[in-house]
């Protein structure tokens, strides 16, 4: 399906077109910025609510509720929990709330008729190329020898450029009419998110790579399947050749990338000296010690959890698993928290709050698997970016938590708001104005 080049858009449109533009761009160099365009974008849409009025909302019931529903399926957790518990802590619900926004922001969104993907497409490798200026402009933002913001932790700036850096590459290859800027502003964006990540030495982001090119090879072998019979044996080739074009490229880094082969080849051998008990100290033995802790602790309290405002150190003094052997990890845990989302939602907020994660990841996940295959251009691109988004964000999350504070919060339910009204919206429907 063609969409209308001349399409005329309306001031409002290019106000949200701003707000969406800016969030990839802010995301991890300017404090607080994706907060911005999502409390804009959701003034605005509080603004058109109460102008035409509540009746007068296209909202695709059962739809668009049930979508809302699971985008405050952590706000809802985190209540449950706080009640039963009996102790009401209002800080818990400022990240679970900005993913609730977002999904008042989708209601909004998937009613105007704006090719958001595109918008997506320029926006998140400029913000890789300004992350990559900010790391370079600001030298006494590292951690040690690893990259990171004035905000952004060396892990958390690894894992979102490495998704992000992978998401600018693989929109490149979509438009058979594409201008040769845009091409060159997503292989500078995507490779200088990719040089960031390695260089912030995240081993967790780099762990999301073997996944989400798995399922591209999956996505790519059903197109060859649906393709004609002329066509397979041409893009069987070109499968090969690119799987093995990646694969040595893959060899190229690690040799000549002593920071990558470093940093995977240490936590190979920290894994296995955390295995054979010979030192439990190094930085991937932590954060296995963590997760031993962690669901021990999650265990004693499964259904509701402990809730965000409970002294974990008082717990982690109190384990049987607390030897001097440990000592680095229960001091680091009681700082940081378990690194990991599933144990992070568990702790927290016990089975309910598991539930409400697993449910924000694949509930939208199998929409956009739904349209993967969708003749309309700009459906398609969205649906097979959401998937290798949110798998990015689920193996990443595995070893580093990815919806924790408010600004991953916010910026993962702007990302899902922003796919989803864009895989969801019909050309009929662009009825706001």
């Amino acid at each position: 399906m063609k969409h209308n080049i001349n399409h005329t858009y309306t001031k409002l449109d290019r106000i949200v077109i701003l707000c969406v533009f800016m969030f990839p761009v802010t995301f991890l160099t300017i404090r607080h910025g994706v907060h911005v365009s999502l409390f804009t974008l959701l003034l605005i849409a509080a603004y058109q609510l109460w102008r035409i009025g509540v009746k007068n909302i296209q909202f695709d019931y059962p739809r668009d509720f049930f979508i809302l529903l699971i985008l405050s399926g952590l706000l809802l957790s985190v209540l449950v929990s706080q009640i039963f518990r009996g102790a009401i802590h209002p800080a818990a619900f400022d990240g679970p709330s900005r993913i609730l926004f977002a999904g008042i922001v989708f209601v909004f969104l998937v009613q105007l008729n704006i090719q958001l993907i595109r918008v997506l497409s320029v926006a998140i490798p400029l913000g890789l190329i300004c992350v990559f200026l900010s790391v370079q402009l600001n030298p006494g933002a590292y951690w040690g020898e690893r990259y990171a913001t004035y905000f952004v932790d060396p892990n958390t700036l690894g894992s979102q450029t490495f998704i992000l850096g992978l998401l600018s590459l693989l929109m490149i290859g979509w438009s058979g009419k594409k201008s040769t800027l845009l091409i060159a502003l997503q292989v500078l964006g995507g490779l200088l998110g990719l040089y960031v990540s390695i260089g912030s030495g995240s081993r967790g982001g780099w762990l999301t790579a073997p996944f989400i090119l798995l399922l591209i090879l999956l996505l790519r072998i059903g197109d060859i399947s649906h393709a004609g019979q002329s066509q397979k044996q041409k893009m069987w080739l070109q499968t090969i050749t690119v799987c093995i074009s990646i694969f040595f490229l893959s060899l190229v880094g690690f040799y000549f990338s002593e920071n990558l082969s470093t940093r995977i080849i240490g936590g190979y051998f920290e894994v296995l000296n955390w295995f054979t008990g010979v030192n439990l100290d190094g930085s991937a033995g932590i954060r296995l010690s963590m997760w031993k802790f962690g669901f021990q602790f999650a265990n004693e309290s499964l259904l509701f959890g402990y809730g965000e405002e409970k002294n974990m150190m008082q717990l982690l003094q109190n384990s049987p698993l607390n030897i001097a052997a440990n000592q680095t990890a229960i001091n680091t845990m009681a700082v940081t928290g378990p690194h990991s989302d599933i144990l992070s939602k568990l702790l927290s907020a016990g089975l309910f709050g598991l539930g409400a994660y697993l449910s924000l990841l694949l509930v939208p996940f199998s929409i956009f698997w739904k349209q993967r295959n969708a003749q309309d251009f700009n459906v398609k691109q969205a649906a097979r970016i959401g998937l290798f988004y949110i798998t990015g964000i689920l193996i990443a999350g595995l070893s580093n938590e990815q919806l924790s504070l408010k600004y991953l919060c916010t910026f993962y339910g702007l990302m899902i708001a922003v796919l989803l009204a864009q895989v969801l919206h019909k050309p009929s429907a662009g009825r706001i104005n």
